[in-house]
């Protein structure tokens, strides 16, 4: 289950709320989704997610810990069964504490617990016209060489609000080779390095909230993401919170090939080139069939009718 806290804003815009977020799920023993391939062991996640849920925590102590209320809202969520694909997090925005036309900004932790050379990426930094500004000072503030992805998707809780018009940042300082592995451990965690991360996102949060108005968001081109994986780029955001058959989709990437062939949220792919598709497990593994630089054919379900699309498929990201 998602796990949420909330601490109440005051002033005129006590009823707009920012969201700060982290998963708590891992991998288990391994299996589905683990790069260790064949090792039944114990997948501690340290930095993927452990890291993001301590800094979580400690956000949310530094904020109840003032003096003075903030002028906004804060909602804390930690989100269950990002792993599996989002879920916690999708489930949130179907159903949301606060309505998200209300959520002004939702800012994630996730896999921030290895900061090096004192690099931290923040993505999404262009969805609202406020974000880039408030992240180069506090950069400085903090003595952190911040590379600033504009994007709002990518493979984190962040990627279900956007689709909604939420203003999204992801803080992330990095992937690694210990990455879906045992071997990602707690003896590896830069303690400090998290402490700087977590404070560092207390003070957006408290910039955000003390803004005139509320950040308005815009639309941002994604840059290629850090999980990648061998299938060919499609550039589809997955909508989970459907039971219908099909693959439905909560959105999709600026100039990715789902977006130049003309699909968009709403969609439901049903058939991929040859393939049928009941699912979202089922579309990976049709994807797969195919490489980079294939032309498929597909049919979508639109407003209840079938709609046949091509598609140019992009190299793996």
């Amino acid at each position: 289950k998602n796990v949420v806290a909330v601490l109440e804003g005051e002033g005129p815009h006590a009823d707009e709320t920012i969201v700060v977020g982290a998963h708590y799920d891992h991998l288990g023993m391994g299996g589905e989704g683990s790069l260790a391939a064949g090792v039944q062991e114990v997948h501690n996640g340290a930095d993927d997610n452990a890291s993001g849920t301590a800094a979580l925590i400690e956000v949310a102590r530094r904020l109840a810990s003032r003096t003075e209320k903030l002028p906004r809202r804060v909602v804390f969520l930690a989100f269950t069964g990002e792993e599996r694909g989002l879920i916690g997090s999708a489930r949130y925005c179907r159903d949301p504490l606060v309505p998200l036309d209300k959520t002004v900004a939702m800012l994630n932790m996730d896999m921030v617990g290895r900061l090096a050379d004192d690099k931290l990426i923040v993505q999404g930094v262009d969805t609202a016209t406020e974000f880039g500004p408030v992240i180069d000072h506090l950069a400085d503030r903090y003595g952190l060489k911040v590379t600033k992805q504009p994007g709002g998707f990518g493979p984190s809780d962040h990627s279900s609000f956007y689709p909604h018009k939420v203003p999204v940042m992801h803080f992330f300082t990095g992937t690694h080779s210990d990455y879906h592995r045992p071997s990602d451990d707690y003896e590896k965690i830069n303690l400090p390095g998290m402490r700087r991360v977590a404070e560092m996102v207390a003070d957006t949060v408290v910039e955000l909230a003390e803004l005139g108005e509320r950040p308005h968001y815009q639309a941002a081109k994604s840059k290629p993401q850090f999980r990648g994986g061998d299938r060919p780029y499609f550039g589809s955001i997955p909508d989970f919170g459907s039971d219908e058959p099909g693959y439905h989709l909560g959105g999709v990437s600026p100039d990715s090939p789902a977006d130049k062939g003309g699909l968009k949220a709403g969609d439901a792919i049903v058939k991929l080139g040859e393939y049928k598709i009941g699912n979202l497990e089922d579309f990976d593994g049709a994807l797969r069939k195919f490489k980079a630089g294939d032309k498929v054919s597909l049919i979508v379900n639109r407003d209840g009718k079938p709609v046949t699309l091509e598609v140019v498929l992009d190299p793996p990201r």
